[in-house]
């Protein structure tokens, strides 16, 4: 519950086109989709089956960083080959979908240094 005593849920995820970069407008439509308000009130509605239709009113849109992409290999891997399982590559290793990730110096060898990566 926010202070304005209203309730947020969310957010919908829709994937940029691998290759965006941000550099160019790329002809993306940054308005909230109303079309995609019946995949809201249907999850919602698992958890609050009372939520009456019209109810929700779309907020914002905008992009939130993340570390992999379902079209894409690991942001974060330090090789994009490795068949050992380990933490470094995509290969037999469940972690490359992490959302964010939390680097120190055993990741980037800098000592004293910790970086957060795709947290908001």
């Amino acid at each position: 519950r926010e202070a304005s005593c209203s309730t947020r849920f969310g957010p919908d995820v829709q994937w940029l086109p691998p290759d965006f970069d941000g550099s160019e407008d790329e002809n993306i439509d940054w308005n909230v989709d109303a079309e995609r308000s019946k995949l809201f009130y249907d999850a919602i509605r698992e958890y609050w089956p009372g939520l009456e239709d019209g109810n929700l009113v779309p907020d914002y849109t905008g992009v939130r960083p993340k570390l992999w992409n379902p079209d894409l290999h690991n942001f974060c891997s330090k090789s994009d080959n490795n068949d050992d399982g380990g933490d470094e590559g995509v290969s037999n290793n469940e972690n490359w979908m992490k959302d964010f990730m939390i680097a120190g110096p055993e990741y980037h060898g800098v000592k004293g240094l910790i970086v957060l990566l795709g947290m908001e």
